[in-house]
């Protein structure tokens, strides 16, 4: 017999699910992260393509870069829709749908016959993807709580942060052998492995009587609802504050080593696999060490380091005339400290609001890439002239999710 979580505070019996009741195992963990890696994939592998796209399309750079826009609006409306319906609905239709969907889309854009059929698949490539993700973020909290949710999250990260290392590889391989169009047919294969693992792997987690009746109105009340729930908010700011923080670097460090500093192409690019790897790394460490060190306290230790990163930096830039050897160790430690905000943080939100999984695993998808939407422009303004916009950025998203964990303890 399953025992019964406990039932929180404002909640019905029926909003709680039993713990334990469908088991949790690599291969369900490795499905979710299948049906979270689209946005690495669709971009990563693509964007080495850009300068063929614009010759074989007749077109602009500024119109194919609006090809990387139009998918992320897609992916926030997609999260957007995908996680409310969910908690109407249960998850393995909205997920199986998503992925036929981004499924559709990908084959749309190695089809297009113009830029702007392009730019237009991209948006339901992105709307697919969305929902396919938003709608796994919610199994896994239906599936998991209290400390396994944070461990499982961790590898979830690990297994994210591998994705940005492996799409541009792919991508260059594709591109040595065939067109750019063959990366969308590459796109169309992964698409189709999103939808066939999910409907072989993926149960039905969401019993009917902890669904939620409604169309579009209730969906809107269950994200309205969500945010008002101060706990939830305030663990949300901290990972999108400090992902914030960390866009400065992805979005300018290679203005920054390469153009500033000499650094070849390949070095940076060796560097820059470094860094992700070693947050993956200290993400599996991170989920050892749950149940042993509080989350919050995990968390804090990851923004103090991230603190102590940007400050190397900050007196570099100003003081020190941006030196190559201090700047790179304050980027990895930046990146590394990742590993003890991002799983943590985000467990802590989803707990927070366990009978409304869906739309809370949307509304923080939706903040995280409103963060790196924002935070990519503002940080790359001063290209390889100067790096003082990319630390402002930094310290503003740091100071900024430490203010959100400071908040988040009176909870």
């Amino acid at each position: 017999m399953p025992t019964e979580a406990p039932v929180p505070k404002g909640h019905h019996v029926s909003d709680v699910r039993p713990a334990g009741a469908i088991p949790l195992t690599a291969v369900l963990i490795g499905t979710i992260a299948i049906q979270t890696a689209i946005p690495p994939f669709a971009t990563d592998m693509y964007t080495p393509a850009f300068p063929r796209v614009v010759g074989d399309l007749g077109t602009t750079a500024s119109l194919v870069g609006l090809t990387l826009t139009t998918f992320f609006l897609g992916f926030a409306l997609g999260q957007l829709v995908g996680g409310p319906w969910s908690d109407q609905r249960g998850r393995r239709v909205p997920i199986l749908v998503g992925g036929a969907i981004c499924t559709l889309g990908a084959i749309g854009c190695a089809l297009s016959p113009s830029v702007y059929w392009l730019i237009a698949a991209r948006v339901v490539q992105g709307f697919g993807g969305g929902i396919a993700a938003a709608v796994a973020r919610a199994v896994i909290v239906d599936v998991a709580h209290g400390t396994m949710l944070a461990k499982v999250m961790s590898v979830m990260q690990a297994i994210g942060g591998l994705a940005p290392m492996i799409a541009p590889v792919v991508g260059a391989l594709v591109l040595t052998v065939a067109n750019w169009r063959a990366v969308f047919w590459t796109l169309v294969i992964f698409g189709a492995l999103m939808v066939a693992t999910a409907a072989f792997n993926i149960p039905e987690t969401l019993a009917p009587e902890r669904r939620h009746s409604g169309g579009l109105r209730k969906s809107l009340a269950g994200i309205v609802e969500v945010v008002q729930i101060r706990p939830f908010l305030a663990y949300m700011l901290t990972s999108a504050f400090s992902a914030f923080g960390m866009m400065a670097y992805i979005a300018n460090s290679s203005y920054v080593l390469q153009v500033m500093k000499g650094m070849r192409p390949l070095a940076f690019s060796l560097f820059f696999a470094a860094t992700a790897l070693t947050q993956v790394l200290l993400s599996v460490v991170n989920s050892r060490l749950v149940g042993r060190v509080a989350p919050r306290r995990l968390i804090a230790i990851g923004l103090t380091s991230s603190s102590l990163a940007i400050l190397t930096l900050v007196l570099g830039v100003f003081f020190w005339g941006t030196p190559l050897i201090p700047t790179c160790a304050g980027f990895m430690v930046l990146m590394a400290s990742q590993a003890f905000v991002f799983g943590n943080a985000g467990a802590l939100a989803a707990s927070k609001a366990t009978h409304i999984a869906g739309a809370a695993a949307a509304v923080q998808g939706v903040a995280q890439s409103l963060a790196g939407a924002l935070a990519a422009p503002l940080a790359s303004a001063g290209g390889g002239t100067t790096a003082v916009p990319m630390v402002l950025v930094m310290v503003t998203g740091v100071t900024l999710s430490i203010t959100a964990l400071t908040i988040a303890r009176r909870y």
